[in-house]
């Protein structure tokens, strides 16, 4: 459990640091997993996955053509692709065709897996509340050296809509929406493990201060997959989250019914350009259609590793995961990405994790070269091999 942990760990606790290369800096948690699966090879802990090996050579193998086939042609968006980009993907997506050797029980796994996360969510509630007390740390500028931080260019500070408080990022998060999406995660393994009243609670109150929808999106797409999933009981469990979301919905109007107006407005602001939603959830889509419109062979082959993020459009844009792929490589390589994702034999409770842990990485945010979140959630849903429990508590 040695590498899992230490995944663990350095995905919650050093997601702000990193190293700097001139204007460009890398998370220190990508070096740290990449040489943590390089030891693990070597001591026999980890196994390569034959699979997944497969579907990386064919993203390997996609994204070569993607080279040659811009070598022949010139650039359309007068942007260089970076192949600083490019090997900086490549390393961090070979992370998936890990396994675990021998299989670890799944109980075990995931109550460690919980154990740091309720840490996180206490961690984020006291972050928020003791703004009252005009007691804040949102950034940790000036309090660690300048030359470890990565935290430029990530939105730390937010307004929560409610006075002079701004959102939750968890304390050692990001963003808001990182430390929403991770309580997401944290609320569904205990749903469908423990199911302990307390660590339900403090999750739901979490997403409730960090004010992103992305961890709603994502706790939302697990009821649906359980509902539909998981027979009898994958209804009762989604009846059960649907009523968590209740209660913490009731306690939000009783005790601050500026908090739930403001996520009210959050659950519309998809259809507003310029808010978080609208740039996360439309204008990926928006620059896709009119890179395709111009450049019809960038389906195929994308038009470069790292100008994703850097074209001249009529309208400021973002990126998710899957836009980046085809933008930068092409629809065939996104799908030997999704399939480094997907393939592999998993306990159920595994199983049921697949879905909102593919949609928050894909769909939440462009998570393909932020080892933090890339990951933590393939070490859930692909690298861990586990062996169902014989009791669960």
């Amino acid at each position: 459990m040695s590498f899992a942990g230490i995944i663990v760990v350095s995905s919650l606790v050093l997601q702000r640091f990193g190293l700097h290369f001139g204007t460009s800096a890398m998370s220190i948690v990508g070096p740290i997993g990449l040489l943590l699966g390089l030891r693990g090879l070597m001591r026999g802990e980890l196994s390569i996955h034959a699979g997944r090996l497969i579907a990386y050579l064919g993203l390997l193998l996609f994204i070569t053509l993607g080279l040659v086939e811009q070598a022949l042609f010139p650039p359309a968006f007068f942007v260089v692709s970076s192949p600083l980009s490019i090997v900086q993907f490549l390393l961090l997506s070979s992370f998936a065709v890990l396994s675990f050797t021998e299989p670890v029980d799944e109980s075990a796994f995931f109550r460690m897996i919980n154990k740091a996360l309720v840490l996180i969510a206490v961690a984020g509630i006291l972050q928020f509340a003791l703004q009252i007390l005009n007691l804040s740390i949102f950034s940790f500028e000036g309090i660690v050296p300048a030359s470890i931080l990565t935290e430029q260019g990530w939105n730390l500070t937010i307004s929560a809509g409610v006075g002079t408080l701004l959102k939750s990022n968890g304390l050692l998060l990001i963003e808001p929406s990182i430390f929403s999406q991770f309580m997401a995660v944290g609320l569904i393994i205990e749903i469908l493990a423990f199911r302990r009243p307390l660590f339900c609670f403090l999750y739901m109150i979490a997403m409730v201060v960090s004010f992103s929808g992305t961890g709603w999106i994502v706790f939302s797409v697990f009821i649906v997959g359980v509902a539909f999933g998981l027979g009898m009981r994958g209804v009762l469990l989604a009846l059960g989250a649907v009523a968590l979301i209740g209660v913490a919905l009731v306690i939000a109007f009783l005790f601050a019914p500026d908090v739930l107006s403001a996520l009210g407005e959050r659950a519309t602001e998809v259809f507003h350009p310029g808010t978080s939603g609208h740039m996360r959830f439309i204008t990926p889509f928006w620059a896709l259609s009119d890179v395709i419109g111009r450049v019809p062979l960038a389906s195929l082959f994308g038009i470069g590793g790292g100008m994703s993020e850097h074209l001249t459009l009529p309208y400021e844009y973002d990126v998710n995961t899957p836009i980046k792929i085809i933008l930068e490589y092409g629809i065939p390589a996104l799908i030997c990405y999704v399939s480094l994702l997907v393939v592999g034999d998993r306990t159920p409770l595994q199983r049921a994790l697949v879905l909102p842990c593919i949609v928050l990485l894909l769909f939440t945010g462009s998570y393909s070269q932020f080892p933090p979140i890339l990951f933590f959630m393939l070490l859930l849903i692909s690298v861990a091999r586990l062996q169902p429990s014989a009791t669960r508590s």
